[in-house]
């Protein structure tokens, strides 16, 4: 009996292992082909622009890596193999842009951000004068250690960070279900980077999306310190090495960005006050036996306070929070604002909910689930530390949560949520446990290759939804955020050879952006260009009058991405074809510079026929 059960469990190895294989195989094809691949202009979906061989790839290495590390992997090397795959599978989709060679990648934000850190590099800003200089400083760093451009380093700084994220909430999971599965589990759903959500958290140079990224390391390190009973190693007096790592890592989510910094300032206050009331109470709980968070708080609030209080963004992003508390605005316009225009272009905020967040939705019920489970007293195949940890993690949402509401309340735009994205790392976490938990259960019962092979599906299935909606593309109605350098090329030139008295005006938005890239984030020259956010008016654009909508000669810069953005994704819906068109045939319209993806046209009011 038992020969032909290790007869049975050699050959199911030795097809796992020729599985991996094919697995490797497979995504190594997809990333040549991708690399192969390139893009040649404005693509307005990635998806679409990547060639088909590049999705086969993924999706065979993809199915085979969560399949064997879901179901259960025979041995531990393949085990870390199948997770391997799984994670190198959602990694190449994360960091695809670059595959394809993308100039630059984030077409709002990430412009000046990389402007900022291009005064980093020239020494024209030190990071100290900047309220989040993180990305900014690890890009420049990582651009002269390797002798890439500046554009690219950043862009790589952003895979770094989501790979991070990848390393971590499996860490964090293992900690706490410290059971067979708890690594896979929590490495198939970290790979759903359900933090990303496109609204207020992107997968571009974006600092509030690397604070989130980096947030498990910090509650990773918080277990490993508060589980020390004395036998962690001290370096100086009481000073752990986990405990200075965990200092330096709550310094560095300060200067990757305060605001998800607070997030997490406001966790380790709650987490002490119920260690202190655990200990008064004399209660006997694990939290009880726990190191105290006491010191680790004060240092993380006082590093906070030291470098928040001197930022004058911070006491007016207070102000206007407090002012749309008081005013009569509608909670959540920006969302509603969004929903008429969707309806207008044939979706639906229902449609965009479950594309969205369809998959998160899943998880929040398994977190909450457990977060009751835990709170009505514990968890059966979690000890007593990981009981502990589970009630930290719950504790570590309440302050997200109470900042969404207050946020959405405030009618902020859309900065709600990026403290649903926060709470979605979170809830990665928690939902990873409860299906840790959940399939460590099914040893017991019958069938349970089965309904692991289920289990295994629905990852794949959730892969793939979340996929298609990590990129902004039509799916979702958003454009590419793809930057072309002949668009950078384009804007330069305007920029540089400019009649400084002549206006500017964008298509959407104003030049802004461009403009930070070019002269630097907070230049005087950058802050003082008096169009920065100056737009064609629809109504004139539409009706062919575009002469008569301003006061006095304007430049008009448009580009590939502006076309295919108003009149393929938008269908016309501000700017229509038509409006393009005039722009070549009117006698006050001049096209004064071009290249295959950038115009720059001269309007000039004052001009006529004979003139």
């Amino acid at each position: 009996m038992s020969t032909d059960t290790d007869r049975t469990e050699s050959h199911g190895t030795r097809r796992a292992r020729i599985a991996l294989l094919v697995g490797f195989v497979a995504l190594t094809t997809a990333v040549i082909a991708a690399h192969r691949s390139p893009a040649q202009s404005y693509e307005l979906s990635i998806y679409e622009a990547t060639p088909l061989l590049f999705w086969g790839g993924v999706g065979v290495a993809a199915l085979i890596g969560v399949g064997i590390a879901v179901r259960g992997p025979g041995t531990r090397r393949i085990g870390q193999g199948a997770t391997l795959l799984a994670g190198a599978s959602a990694l190449s989709v994360a960091a695809l842009p670059i595959l394809r060679g993308y100039y630059f990648y984030g077409k709002g934000d990430p412009l000046s951000h990389l402007g900022w850190a291009r005064m980093f590099d020239v020494g024209a800003l030190h990071p100290v004068g900047m309220r989040y200089p993180a990305i900014h400083s690890i890009s420049v760093l990582l651009s002269n250690a390797t002798g890439i451009e500046l554009r690219l380093a950043m862009m790589l700084t952003v895979a770094v960070f989501f790979l991070v994220f990848l390393l971590f909430v499996p860490l964090c999971v293992a900690a706490i279900a410290d059971t067979g599965p708890a690594i896979a589990v929590g490495a198939v759903s970290a790979l759903l980077l359900m933090p990303i959500n496109n609204l207020g958290t992107h997968a571009v140079a974006y600092p509030t999306t690397q604070a989130i990224m980096f947030a498990p390391v910090v509650l990773y390190l918080a277990m490993g310190y508060a589980s020390d009973r004395g036998d962690h190693r001290r370096l100086v007096g009481n000073v752990t090495g986990v405990g200075l790592l965990l200092a330096l890592s709550t310094t560095a989510v300060v200067l990757l960005h305060p605001q998800q910094a607070v997030n997490l300032l406001g966790a380790f206050v709650l987490i002490a006050m119920f260690q202190y009331l655990y200990r008064r109470l004399g209660r006997d709980h694990p939290i009880a036996a726990h190191r105290r968070l006491y010191a680790q708080t004060g240092i993380f609030a006082l590093v906070f306070l030291l470098w928040s209080a001197r930022l004058e963004r911070v006491y007016t992003a207070v102000v206007a929070i407090v002012s749309g508390l008081l005013s009569s605005t509608q909670p959540g316009g920006a969302v509603a604002s969004r929903a008429s225009s969707l309806t207008l272009l044939g979706g639906s905020l229902e449609e965009m909910f479950v594309k969205l967040f369809g998959v998160s939705l899943v998880y929040a019920v398994l977190a909450a689930v457990l977060a009751v489970a835990v709170l009505a007293g514990g968890v059966g195949r979690i000890d007593d530390d990981g009981t502990a940890y589970l009630e930290y993690l719950v504790l570590t949402g309440v302050p997200a949560a109470g900042f969404f509401v207050v946020f959405l309340l405030a009618n902020a735009k859309t900065q709600y949520f990026r403290y649903h994205g926060f709470l979605m790392a979170i809830v990665t976490i928690l939902g990873a446990v409860a299906l840790t938990v959940g399939i460590d259960r099914l040893r017991d019962v019958r069938g349970r290759s089965v309904l692991s092979g289920a289990l295994a599906v629905a990852f794949v299935a959730f892969l793939v939804l979340q996929a298609v909606a990590f990129h902004p593309s039509p799916y979702i109605y958003q454009p590419n955020s793809q930057v072309t350098e002949a668009e950078v090329d384009g804007y330069t030139a305007a920029l540089e050879h400019r009649n400084e008295s002549t206006a500017f005006a964008g298509i959407r938005s104003g030049p802004r952006r461009f403009v930070d890239l070019h002269y630097g984030t907070t230049t005087r020259a950058a802050e003082q260009f008096p169009w920065r956010r100056s737009v064609v008016p629809q109504g004139d654009f539409r009706n062919g009058t575009l002469e008569s909508a301003f006061d006095g000669p304007t430049y008009v810069p448009v580009t590939e991405a502006d076309v295919e953005r108003e009149t393929g994704l938008y269908e016309g819906f501000r700017y229509n074809e038509s409006g393009f068109e005039q722009l070549e045939r009117e006698v006050e319209i001049d096209r004064v510079q071009a290249n295959d993806q950038f115009a720059l046209y001269h309007v000039d009011p004052n001009a006529s026929v004979g003139g």
